[in-house]
């Protein structure tokens, strides 16, 4: 009986220095300060402040969102359409300049058909990089949970690769063919991109902008590059997304419907008024790139 009694008082102790030691692993912060691996954690202000008021990634976390190396070729003027004939892409690599021309062009991937009798589905991860492998554009193609569009600069020496199942993507090279995209929810003005390349004093005015919002299947980035700096790295996360908002129209339409209680209104119509009092403040000067990957569209509205 003893020895069962001692058994069972080494079993409590163990258990309990085991929960300390991973109480002391996530770091308790009801009394001292928050710590990580023992280390204490002092939280950026300055950081914090610019991510919560502009989306700004700060320098010291860029890497994280950099998952690869991007090319330098990003800072180079944009392209021009061509007069060249759709090519119809299936391999899994070609060269720009060798295998199809180079020039601004349009890429559109193929509609898949998620019919029961029919299940067709086409998906394409599209990367392009420079002669060093570093990254110029990325993207996955598909209905639904990729984007399908995107406008973008195919250099000389660069190569695209694509893979997926049944890949297929279209490539256009005339200006024509970039559809008419929508507006933002009260911003009839704002201007939309979608996926891709944009120069500014190009494609793009100079000057001051707010980020209005975007659609996306996720969250992505904005990349700015200015000169020889490193990117300024905007984060383009779910509270800045139009996928997440009601409009007006349709939350009031709600309401007179019952299908909203009116604190269920009142609540859509706070958030949408706390997005749009945050929504980050952009200044773009000539000669800057911005790269968009993974974005349906992104709407700025000039100041």
């Amino acid at each position: 009986m003893q020895s069962s009694l001692s058994k069972k008082g080494l079993l409590t102790g163990l258990l309990f220095v085991s929960l300390l030691v991973l109480s002391g692993c996530a770091g308790f912060t009801g009394i001292t300060n928050p710590r990580y691996d023992g280390e204490t954690v002092k939280p950026n202000e300055e950081a914090i402040e610019a991510h919560q008021s502009e989306s700004r990634v700060d320098s010291d976390m860029e890497d994280w969102y950099r998952r690869y190396p991007l090319s330098d070729s990003l800072r180079e003027p944009s392209l021009e359409f061509m007069d060249e004939d759709t090519i119809e892409l299936t391999e899994e690599e070609v060269v720009i300049g060798e295998d199809i021309p180079a020039g601004r062009v349009f890429l559109q991937g193929e509609p898949s058909d998620f019919r029961p009798d029919q299940r067709i589905f086409h998906t394409a991860n599209v990367r392009l990089t420079d002669e060093d492998g570093d990254i110029v554009f990325e993207q996955h193609f598909q209905d639904d949970v990729g984007v399908m569009q995107a406008v973008v600069d195919l250099r000389e020496g660069h190569t695209l690769t694509m893979t997926g199942n049944d890949p297929i993507l279209h490539v256009y090279y005339d200006e024509d063919s970039v559809p008419d995209l929508d507006q933002a929810e009260g911003s009839e003005e704002a201007i939309a991109l979608i996926a891709g390349h944009y120069e500014v004093g190009n494609q793009i005015e100079a000057g001051t902008y707010t980020l209005a919002g975007f659609s996306s299947p996720r969250p992505s980035e904005l990349y700015i590059f200015s000169g020889t700096e490193e990117p300024d790295i905007i984060d383009l996360h779910s509270r800045l997304s139009q996928n997440q908002l009601i409009s007006e129209e349709e939350n009031q339409a709600l309401l007179d419907s019952g299908q909203l209680t009116e604190s269920e209104y009142e609540l859509n119509e706070q958030e949408r008024e706390r997005v749009r009092a945050n929504r980050p403040t952009l200044t773009l000067e000539e000669g800057d790139t911005l790269y968009l990957p993974m974005i349906s569209q992104l709407f700025l509205e000039k100041n």
